[in-house]
């Protein structure tokens, strides 16, 4: 045992550590739940596609409240908190409208402690600053249920009130991202953390004990050796952390952050699975905050993107001969009302308004009824938004053009693949005969 530079109980710390990765993950995601929605964007939590999930899994006393409130409509960025208030109170009055025999069967104090939490939401709402976000959720239900969610993604307006969060079109969001685990690499330490939509998430650390060079001076090649055996245990424990942590979180990417030349020796140990997912090796010095390494990651993933988009677009041609290819953005919307959507693609900047029928997920340019129920179609200040909620709820594979735009500019910034072939002069004809 004299070769061997790890003790026992460094051994078995090390064996043990292989089984507590994901009890010590879940144990980072037990953050107290905030009481106020002030507290809650303060905090600033992390929700991911696990929280949300769990949001739905409790049982809460009282009503909840979910409001999308998009911050990118037709003109320019929604900035000034008014703006906010009015989409709000327009919301609030249709739903209170749609809910109203719900909201009578509740319990007295549970009905009567409803306006206090549309009271809290549009009293965050007075005071909130859009900054460079592009949508915004809130889930709210007394003090047992408070987040506040920035997006860099466009939603649908909405405001529901009813027994469980409306997570579906948050859910739906995040499916479409690319979830990155990212790895800070030291001698020392290595931190592991899950970065989506903007957020950065700590899940878990390594830290070793690695000897220092003046240790023992008049055997400098021992400790040297001692030294090296130490990083190499290091990078193993650490190597073997991220196959499980990329594994376990359904993640997608992998970023690498440290020295270059401590990546580079690090990437021989990760898994030929894992390297064939590295998105990005960043070099980021001590004084670097959080914006900028924000904004590293995503330069990274907006590469990756615009691969993506130049891919995708390029096939579009191929669809369109073989008549399986809506162009323009009322053949689109018959495409989506007939259901005949498989993948859309829609320029990130395009907006119009229109109506919808949101009960049958029905959609228009024009004023009229739906075909479904005769009821009026509702006002939508961007039709655009709705059909990529509607989209995305059908399970449609969308995505939203925003670094090769020039691709879909001859398709009149909207496309969608259709299921099967259908002569585009029929889809008109085939969506007006339904109604």
């Amino acid at each position: 045992m004299a070769s061997t530079w790890e003790t026992l109980e460094e051994r078995e710390r090390r064996v043990k550590g292989t089984r507590t990765t994901s009890a010590m993950a879940r144990a980072a995601q037990e953050i107290p739940e905030p009481t106020t929605l002030k507290a809650a964007f303060a905090d600033r939590p992390f929700i991911s596609r696990e929280d949300l999930r769990n949001l739905t899994r409790q049982h809460y006393e009282r009503p909840v409240i979910t409001f999308y409130l998009n911050l990118a409509p037709q003109q320019g960025v929604r900035s000034d908190p008014p703006v906010f208030v009015s989409v709000f109170h327009s919301l609030r009055h249709r739903e209170l409208e749609a809910r109203k025999p719900y909201i009578e069967g509740l319990p007295r104090a549970h009905r009567l402690a409803l306006p206090d939490d549309l009271a809290e939401v549009q009293a965050f709402l007075e005071g909130y600053q859009a900054a460079s976000a592009r949508a915004l959720v809130i889930f709210k239900s007394g003090e047992q249920l408070n987040r506040v969610m920035p997006l860099p993604t466009r939603v649908a307006d909405s405001l529901t009130i009813d027994v469980d969060p409306y997570i579906e079109p948050l859910e739906a969001i995040m499916e479409e991202q690319r979830r990155l685990l990212v790895v800070d690499l030291s001698k020392e330490k290595t931190t592991f953390s899950l970065y989506e939509l903007g957020f950065e998430e700590h899940v878990h650390a390594i830290t070793s004990s690695v000897p220092r060079s003046e240790v023992e001076p008049s055997r400098p090649d021992e400790v040297q050796r001692h030294r090296l055996t130490h990083l190499q245990w290091h990078f193993k424990d650490s190597a073997q952390a991220a196959e499980r942590l990329f594994r376990e979180r359904r993640c997608e990417l992998l970023a690498l952050v440290g020295e270059k030349t401590l990546v580079k020796e690090f990437e021989d140990y990760l898994a030929k699975p894992l390297r064939d997912r590295l998105l990005a090796e960043l070099q980021l010095s001590p004084e670097d905050g959080p914006n900028q390494r924000r904004d590293a990651l995503e330069e990274a993933l907006a590469k990756l993107r615009q691969q993506e988009e130049e891919a995708a677009l390029g096939e579009l041609g191929f669809f369109q001969g073989h008549d399986r290819l809506a162009a323009g953005l009322e053949k689109v919307l018959d495409a989506a009302n007939l259901f005949l959507m498989r993948r859309l693609f829609l320029d990130n900047d395009l907006a119009r308004p229109g109506y919808v029928c949101r009960e049958h997920h029905f959609l228009a340019v024009a004023a009229g009824s739906c075909p479904f129920d005769g009821r009026a179609l509702v006002p939508a200040e961007n039709v655009i938004d709705e059909l990529v909620e509607i989209a995305r709820l059908h399970g449609v594979e969308v995505m939203l053009v925003g670094q090769r735009r020039d691709l879909l500019a001859e398709y009149d910034r909207a496309a969608a693949v259709l299921v099967t072939a259908v002569p585009l002069e029929e889809l008109r004809t085939v969506n007006i005969t339904s109604r």
